[in-house]
């Protein structure tokens, strides 16, 4: 039954996707010719064992391309490369100010204090965990004890959203202990948390290894997933529903409560139904009830998780880790990486319909020989398809650069939070393509998450979507989380990478809560015209153009009247003579209607205002 639900959409989406052929373009390996070179070391200290190193790929310094953070050295050097724009990097490390660890586990990147800059949690084995506080220029300042963080724990992976829709972002702390307990800090706003795990109920006593946070029931409100270790002898994997901030655990209804040797997992909707499902790691031994096996679970309308890893064909029964679900080849259905211990990583490859094949060979992703824990994608190069970053032990971590996706069309869009925090996170956005001959293919459904869909690490937060050889997108519709806004935007050009504004970011060019003239100066050098990267708050109704609709939008919104030309509240004399000064001329905040003079009609415009 589950198999006949999972494949209806995607029996439409392969009216425009294109036949899978078997063929792939190989990824190449070019860490050290893009200027990474971090080598990690060959095993943990003994003193201190752990499971992996995070790492993640994150926009430090908002120029809208990513940049890498790295752990795992021998000398603890936390690994900190900017991007140039086309995935050439340039070390920063050595002057980042971020201490040494070399029990570096879990790392988020995320806005704790809504400043507009991603700041960096680093979770540590039985180490004070890290709050990095992003100065600019990639130099950072640990605030963990003034923020309420440092705690030393057997930490492992973190995640983070705004469980309770106050605006602020909250993290939530796994443990590998049934003594210590989970963490959910929730953020107080003034630059501090506090852990409210017990007062909610969510202070799981398993072997935690990682959490996702994404909505199961598709109430608007983002639910917690947490991977458990030796589920069979301790407590099983478990899924707190999420309701205004109020959690009940669901996850013996839910069947989430699966019992194996849980480590990473991969979220999103994997057969095409816009609803999460997720994929667990494991261990292959033969201990029941799975006996090995990672387990897929598949959401429903119902809020109950079907079993499908056979008809998928990643059943596994490989010392697995980390795992992914990616879109790597573009053509608009997912496909599956995973991190083996001690056997070559896998790439599965989703033809359209289960059961998926494992490529990773032809692809070149096998990874080294050496232990290979984490994983994380992200387009680090700009061209349209994801690359993948891999870490093994005793080597360098390898930058994959794709080679496949950039055959087929895509899609890139930052859903960007309030004020100027850049992403919101929790949030979803469903585009529907159309097909080259007009057909409508199966929309597609993502999430912005931050944490989860891996382990230990941190992917781009952008929503990737592959679009195989469609003509163009029809819509796409963005609902911000915990009850949020809805926007519809309609026309998206494709093969482009856009920001996706809430309502209240309308008008406000430079996001400080006001549209006045500080957004009208470049707006009136910008004028109207197509829709261009960079002015995408200026798109009031979303149909892929900055025209007379939208400027008459600005209008309404701004606290600035037409003809105040110096933005001291009133239209007077010096704003006639500024005016005049440039009459007849083009790009000026002069031309209140934007059509390309300064002329009578703008006359107009401030004498109606003056005064």
């Amino acid at each position: 039954m589950a198999q006949k639900r999972c494949c209806m959409p995607i029996a439409l989406l392969l009216a425009v996707a294109p036949a899978f052929a078997g063929g792939v373009a190989s990824f190449t390996s070019e860490h050290s010719a893009r200027g990474v070179t971090y080598n990690m070391m060959f095993a943990p200290p003994l003193a201190n064992p752990q499971d992996g190193f995070g790492m993640a790929v994150a926009d430090l310094d908002n120029d809208d391309d990513l940049d890498l953070v790295l752990l795992g050295r021998i000398d603890g050097l936390v690994g900190v490369y900017e991007n140039n724009g086309v995935g050439v990097f340039t070390n920063r490390s050595t002057t980042s100010g971020i201490p040494a660890t070399t029990a570096g586990c879990g790392v988020s990147a995320f806005d704790y204090d809504r400043d507009g800059d991603l700041d960096l949690f680093i979770a540590q084995k039985n180490q004070p965990s890290r709050m990095l506080r992003n100065n600019g220029g990639f130099q950072f300042t640990n605030v963990a004890a003034a923020a309420g963080v440092e705690e030393s724990l057997p930490a492992t992976g973190c995640s983070v959203v705004d469980f309770d829709g106050d605006g602020w972002l909250d993290l939530h702390l796994c443990t590998y202990s049934t003594a210590v307990r989970n963490r959910l800090y929730r953020n107080l706003g003034n630059g501090t948390f506090a852990d409210v795990a017990p007062a909610l109920g969510v202070d799981s006593a398993g072997l935690s290894y990682t959490s996702v946070w994404s909505d199961y029931d598709r109430d608007g409100w983002p639910d917690l997933c947490v991977s458990n270790d030796r589920g069979f002898a301790t407590v099983p994997n478990q899924m707190w529903r999420n309701v205004a901030g109020e959690f009940t655990d669901v996850s013996a209804p839910t069947g989430i409560d699966v019992s194996l040797c849980s480590m990473g997992i991969a979220c999103a909707d994997l057969d095409g139904d816009a609803r999460p499902d997720y994929y667990f790691t494991n261990v292959p031994d033969p201990t029941p009830p799975l006996n090995g096996v990672n387990p897929l679970l598949l959401g429903s309308a119902s809020g109950a998780f079907t079993r499908a890893e056979g008809p998928w064909g990643v059943s596994h029964l490989k010392f697995s880790w980390a795992a992914i679900f990616w879109d790597f080849d573009n053509d608009a259905d997912l496909d599956l990486y995973v991190n083996n211990e001690s056997l070559p990583n896998t790439l599965y490859r989703n033809p359209g319909a289960p059961p998926m094949t494992d490529i990773a060979s032809a692809a070149a992703v096998t990874g080294t020989a050496n232990t290979s824990y984490v994983s994380m994608v992200g387009d680090l190069d700009r061209d349209g398809d994801l690359d993948l970053v891999v870490n093994n032990y005793g080597g360098a971590v390898r930058l994959y650069m794709n080679q496949e996706g950039q055959q087929r069309k895509w899609l890139r869009l930052r859903v960007a939070g309030e004020g100027r925090v850049r992403h919101a996170i929790g949030a979803s956005a469903t585009v529907q393509a159309v097909g080259p001959k007009g057909a409508q293919p199966a929309p597609q459904w993502r999430e912005v998450l931050c944490g989860g869909n891996g382990y230990l690490a941190q992917g781009d937060m952008a929503l990737h979507y592959g679009l195989g050889n469609a003509k163009g997108v029809q819509s796409v519709v963005v609902r911000w989380p915990a009850g949020g806004a809805v926007r519809t935007l309609t026309n998206v050009p494709i093969n482009a990478a856009w920001a996706v504004y809430p309502p209240s970011r309308l008008g406000d060019v430079d996001g400080d809560g006001a549209v006045n003239l500080a957004d009208w100066t470049p707006f009136a050098a910008w004028g109207l015209g197509p829709l261009a990267a960079g002015r995408e708050m200026l798109d009031f109704d979303g149909d892929s153009d900055v025209d007379a609709s939208d400027l008459s939008a600005f209008w309404s919104r701004a606290s600035l009247r037409r003809g105040d030309m110096n933005g001291d509240g009133a239209v007077q004399a010096d704003d006639l003579a500024a005016l005049l000064s440039v009459w007849g001329s083009s790009g000026s905040t002069a031309d209140f209607d934007l059509d390309g003079v300064v002329g009578a009609a703008d006359l107009a415009a401030l004498l109606s205002n003056w005064g």
